[in-house]
């Protein structure tokens, strides 16, 4: 006897192939048209697969015009949905890493700049790493570390912060050479008579460490570095130290306005005998969404032309 068969049911793949990623929120370079157009594009792709679309109170006015949109302010973003895209350069970027204060997820960062370490993805790349992201079920991750940056006057924690690339002591515009006492692990190690001082991650070494003589580091090394800004003395040199190393800074020199800046986003004035203590940060790191398509030596041939070409030879 023969059964007859039962016609197969045409399979349909899921929408979505990443089950957990059901929201996207948006951080948008401010005053930036292309970037505000490359949004819009983004949420009716992200909407057609089933995603939920959470933009910032920043960014409201254009969220008005795309239905479907949820608005939250800014600092609550990283509760609100499980990975953020990053319209913008580094400092956008930096922007929305300084949010992961509680929660940290991964950030897609597209670079509508020129230089952007952070921005891997290039703007006429996104739509491809979306679709690999939620049709492919491919996200790459990376994890960097953060450091911790506390200011203490006088006994008294006046900030307690972290930083994603670098915290910096650097004088006013007319100040004179300032004066920093460094301890490392409770011991005296120097002191250095600079325009300022850095202490970076090897996130951050790209960044104004370079600019200030630094080296490059490898941004999945264990560790940090001390960078001075236009040192008074030829012998003061960066200095490279595990990330377990307690870095003690204090201002025992200052002839006027001093300032501690905090990834060029957060800022506060010093005064003479203030301590900041930096150390890596406990329980945070920064989840970083990797482009398919380049490692970090290629990153640098393209945004710094190290080697002398983009490409291999």
């Amino acid at each position: 006897m023969n059964r007859k068969t039962a016609p197969r049911k045409k399979h349909t793949p899921p929408k979505n192939r990443s089950p957990l990623l059901k929201s996207v929120g948006f951080v948008i370079k401010t005053n930036q048209p292309e970037a505000q157009s490359l949004a819009q594009d983004l949420v009716g792709v992200l909407h057609a697969r089933n995603i939920k679309v959470v933009f910032n109170h920043q960014d409201k006015a254009l969220a008005k015009n795309l239905p479907g949109v949820s608005v939250v302010h800014k600092d609550k973003l990283p509760e609100h949905c499980d990975l953020i895209i990053v319209l913008g350069g580094d400092g956008t970027y930096l922007s929305a890493a300084r949010l992961m204060k509680k929660k940290s997820i991964p950030i897609l960062g597209v670079n509508m700049g020129t230089l952007g370490f952070l921005t891997e993805i290039r703007k006429e790349e996104v739509f491809d790493a979306v679709h690999a992201i939620f049709v492919k079920g491919e996200l790459k991750i990376s994890e960097r570390a953060l450091l911790g940056v506390r200011l203490e006057r006088a006994g008294k924690v006046l900030l307690d912060s972290f930083v994603v690339n670098d915290a910096v002591i650097s004088k006013g515009a007319i100040a004179r050479i300032i004066g920093v006492k460094i301890s490392v692990d409770g011991r005296f190690a120097n002191t250095i008579r600079a325009d300022g001082i850095i202490v970076s991650t090897p996130t951050g070494s790209t960044a104004y460490s370079l600019a200030a003589g630094g080296p490059i580091v490898m941004p999945t090394l264990n560790a940090l570095q001390i960078t001075p800004i236009c040192p008074h003395g030829l012998n003061q040199r960066p200095v490279m130290l595990p990330d377990t190393a307690k870095v003690e800074l204090t201002l025992n020199h200052m002839p006027g306005h001093v300032y501690l800046t905090l990834d060029g986003q957060e800022g506060v004035d010093l005064k003479e005998g203030d301590r900041i203590t930096v150390s890596r940060a406990q329980g945070k790191v920064l989840k970083i969404v990797n482009s398919p398509h380049r490692d970090y030596f290629l990153l640098l041939r393209e945004k710094l032309s190290f080697g002398g070409s983009p490409r291999e030879a």
